[in-house]
């Protein structure tokens, strides 16, 4: 819950408490609102929970100002950071587009073993070439090795973007990678016969499938 959440929740609760705890204080009192006022401020600020009835609560006007200039405070930084956090996101998406837009452009690109690319690949060479060029990071370079860097993630939290392994050569490591582009389905450069192309994560890669990182 973000701060500007807490501070709305608990001046509805203050104000609540204030006009069913001083409802007939409030019929007597000109000036309703200032009243609701001060009394939410006296519950937030935990002064004077409950008011006499006499409308003469104690509670000194500075202390109510430093409390409003605190919470502003909070909210104004909260609304800087919520600003800042959706910007960020928003880079990350548009970055990540356009990280499968150039994934996709190497469709149909031969695999030739040991290619880093632009006009060939291998399968850790297409994923390497995609997160240097569109996202500017840098991984290792064999699927091995990729297969260990960033962060692990369970195949039901895949998110497009993700780099998954599979054990092709039957030798209990892993030995290829493609990048997942969500709905089932990654590209990778397969085999001299298919080079760069797109499949599912189903049958014969479902079987041979040792997991997935996000560097």
């Amino acid at each position: 819950m973000n701060v500007n959440q807490i501070v709305m929740i608990e001046l509805l609760n203050a104000i609540s408490k204030s006009n069913s705890k001083n409802k007939a204080c409030t019929n007597n009192n000109s000036n309703v609102f200032d009243f609701v006022l001060q009394s939410t401020f006296n519950s937030i600020l935990n002064d004077s929970p409950t008011c006499s009835c006499s409308c003469s609560c104690s509670n000194e006007n500075q202390n109510k100002l430093n409390g409003l200039d605190t919470l502003l405070s909070n909210v104004n930084v909260s609304k800087v950071n919520n600003s800042s956090n959706i910007n960020n996101a928003q880079k990350s998406n548009n970055k990540m587009d356009d990280a499968i837009k150039l994934l996709e452009s190497q469709i149909g690109k031969p695999y030739v073993w040991g290619a880093t690319g632009p006009k060939s690949f291998d399968c850790s060479g297409l994923v390497q070439y995609v997160y240097k060029n569109a996202l500017g990071k840098d991984i290792p370079r064999v699927s091995y090795e990729q297969s260990k860097f960033g962060k692990a993630i369970d195949k039901k939290d895949l998110q497009v973007g993700d780099l998954i392994f599979f054990d092709t050569m039957n030798k209990g490591r892993v030995s290829h990678v493609g990048m997942y582009v969500g709905n089932g389905e990654f590209i990778h450069a397969s085999n001299p016969k298919d080079g760069v192309k797109k499949s599912k994560l189903t049958g014969y890669y479902e079987k041979h499938y040792r997991g997935a990182r996000r560097p």
